[in-house]
């Protein structure tokens, strides 16, 4: 069966489209999926200790900012 004569050419260039872009969506599917995303950690997740400490110089501009 030729497409061609059952479909218009704006018609197949829309046809065409959606093919492309479910082929698309299949790749990124197949990729996140498989891909190191989709794998859990085995590890500890990292922490960033924070420092708590101010300078002096914080504090003063803090105390102007909110006077």
């Amino acid at each position: 069966m030729d497409l061609s004569s059952v479909f218009s050419d704006d018609q197949m260039a829309i046809i065409g489209c959606f093919a492309a872009i479910s082929v698309c969506g299949l790749v990124a599917a197949l990729s996140f999926k498989l891909g190191p995303a989709s794998q859990q950690q085995k590890s500890k997740p990292q922490t960033i200790p924070m420092n708590s400490a101010r300078s002096g110089e914080s504090v003063q501009a803090q105390d102007r900012r909110a006077a």
